[in-house]
């Protein structure tokens, strides 16, 4: 295959926070610029509407901190990861064939019994030491 090479590096997710900040910052310069046109178009309902729009942008940015900023730095993938294999052979089996069970169209029959032989429960991350 052409232009293919094998990453270096693995950086876990860890650019996501930096680039949905530069992505708001983008979003709301945009709707700063919208709001100045609108003004010089002597629109003021869509000037309203979009002042509107700028609070409900700045306020998606603050749940999306709440909400998702901890992850990246209090769980890494490698702990994802292990903390799946310790949980791999726990309960949560039983729990699974219920799950499966319960999301099985009944017109489709049952193909296999096992999970093993599906990849689907495979990890994602394979061990390289």
């Amino acid at each position: 295959m052409l232009d293919v090479y094998e990453t270096t590096y693995e950086t876990c997710g860890q650019y996501w926070p930096h680039i949905h900040h530069h992505v708001v910052v983008a979003i709301i310069i945009m709707q700063i610029t919208m709001i100045g046109l609108f003004g010089l178009k002597s629109k003021p309902a869509a000037s309203i509407a979009t002042i509107l729009l700028l609070v409900v942008t700045v306020a998606y940015n603050e749940y999306c901190k709440i909400r998702f900023l901890p992850t990246f730095y209090t769980c890494s993938v490698q702990d994802a990861k292990d903390s799946d294999e310790l949980d791999k052979d726990g309960e949560s089996d039983l729990y699974r064939e219920r799950e499966i069970e319960a999301y099985r169209p009944p017109y489709l029959p049952r193909t296999c019994d096992t999970l093993e032989e599906s990849t689907s429960t495979q990890p994602l991350l394979l061990a390289t030491s």
